[in-house]
């Protein structure tokens, strides 16, 4: 099976340290052959709809082989490896990641804002995450969902700022404003089930983008 795998800088796994094998070479889990006990028994790797909640440095397509099935938002398998490295991914797409969900975030902020109001005036005008920051650093005296709701944009829109910035911090400042957009979105709409459908807008957004789809 095709998937997707996200890494730290030299192939080396977020959560385990372990780095994958160049090459071809299989990476086996701890217990191939036999149920899997626990979250670092086993080989994990990504959907195309789960890519916005497992960002890193580098993205790769691998395959995945043995048993292989899906569990919290992550596929689980006995093995896998390396196929290549889906170079499109790099900091100026995670800027532009970043900075498109700073500006989801806006958005979710503006039907919590009072229509009509000066904080609605303000970041209604507001087209770039440069221009967001500075709204919302004058923004005051506002209720504590309005508060609240400009917070998530400003957060976002100071994220994609410190990406631009400093290259290196890229991949970070993107997972965390899909994190933020998440967030954004659910309180706005009061329900949970806009978060679902905030990271489903991600996803659409990277495989576009990345030109990726799901089972390669």
């Amino acid at each position: 099976m095709i998937a997707y795998k996200f890494l730290r800088d030299g192939q080396v796994g977020p959560f385990s340290g372990v780095r994958w094998p160049a090459g071809g070479e299989w990476l086996l889990a701890a217990t191939a052959g036999a149920p899997a006990r626990t979250c670092i028994d086993q080989v994990h790797a990504c959907r195309v709809e789960d890519l916005a909640e497992w960002m890193n440095s580098e993205l790769w397509r691998v395959e995945l082989d043995g048993n292989v099935r899906v569990d919290c938002d992550k596929l689980v398998a006995d093995r896998g490896r390396l196929v290549e490295r889906i170079d499109l991914w790099n900091a100026a797409l995670m800027a532009a990641f970043a900075e498109a969900c700073a500006l989801r975030a806006r958005d979710a902020a503006l039907t919590v804002l009072a229509p009509g109001s000066p904080a609605h005036r303000a970041l209604a005008s507001c087209d770039t995450a440069e221009e967001i920051a500075a709204a919302c650093a004058q923004l005051s005296d506002l209720e504590p969902g309005a508060e609240r709701a400009a917070g998530y944009a400003g957060d976002a829109a100071r994220h994609v700022l410190g990406a631009v910035a400093d290259r290196s911090t890229a991949p970070t400042h993107a997972a965390v404003n899909g994190f933020i957009a998440t967030h954004a979105a659910a309180f706005a709409e009061d329900d949970l089930g806009a978060a679902a459908r905030e990271r489903a807008w991600q996803a659409d957004w990277l495989a576009h983008r990345l030109g990726v789809q799901t089972g390669g």
